[in-house]
């Protein structure tokens, strides 16, 4: 099988992630010596990005948000020093859910 065969057999499967990156992760392969197992472990872990990113992609589309931009990792925290980053960083990786404690926000 030829690499454009191989393309198009990642199409039909659905695997727009490794073809997106194979030609890369080839040339690397051959430039490191890499072996098999590590070059697929690598185009499965892109498949996987890329499916995680469309995932995130998708769901801020159908959460309609009024602005895409407004993200915590840019958040202007100097705008209001009272602030409490470290708080606000805690309460957005949500262990207080793992733990089921309760949240009031403000």
């Amino acid at each position: 099988m030829n690499l454009i065969e191989l393309n198009r057999a990642l199409h039909q499967l659905r695997l727009g992630g490794m073809v997106a990156t194979m030609e890369t992760r080839l040339q690397q392969a051959q430039a490191e010596n890499m072996a098999p197992l590590d070059l697929i472990s690598t185009l499965v872990s892109d498949e996987l990005a890329c499916r995680s990113k469309r995932l995130l992609e998708r769901r801020q589309m159908q959460a309609q948000f009024c602005d895409n931009d407004k993200r915590l990792d840019n958040f202007d925290f100097q705008f209001n020093p009272k602030m409490n980053r470290a708080l606000v960083v805690d309460l957005a990786t949500a262990a207080w859910v793992a733990k089921r404690e309760d949240s009031l926000f403000l």
